[in-house]
């Protein structure tokens, strides 16, 4: 055994393989994670957030509250209740989730088992403590 050597002869060294970005791949991408859009886009579409949470904040509570029997003072909490657990889950979203900046707020889907729930007879004996 000429030569010496102990061992198989080292592998060829293969060229890592780095991902494309995501413009390269995705033509109809304006901008990436990366890359924000600019500001006066941003703005808008910052306000059509803000219409759409505006809506489903305000509507749900405007369209419930009155028919569990609750007035002005509890239309403020719950408005304010959805208010505060969007924030927090539009927080966890960003932070935990898909740390996209996705809006976390109300949902319609629920409302219409709410109403039944309301309007279910067997309910109507529960005492207002307000009362």
């Amino acid at each position: 055994m000429a030569g010496g050597g102990g061992g198989p002869a080292p592998l060829p060294k293969q060229e890592e393989l780095q991902p494309h970005p995501a413009k390269d791949q995705l033509s109809s991408v304006a901008y990436c994670i990366t890359s924000p859009p600019p500001w006066p886009e941003a703005i808008l579409l910052g306000f059509q957030h803000y219409l759409v949470m505006l809506g489903t904040t305000v509507l749900i509570p405007t369209y419930l509250v009155p028919q569990m029997g609750g007035g002005n003072e509890e239309k403020a909490k719950m408005i304010q209740t959805l208010l505060f657990v969007a924030g927090v889950n539009t927080l966890f979203q960003t932070l935990f989730g898909s740390r996209l900046p996705a809006v976390v707020g109300g949902s319609y889907t629920y409302v219409p088992t709410t109403i039944s729930i309301i309007l279910a007879g067997r309910y109507s004996d529960i005492v207002n403590p307000q009362e």
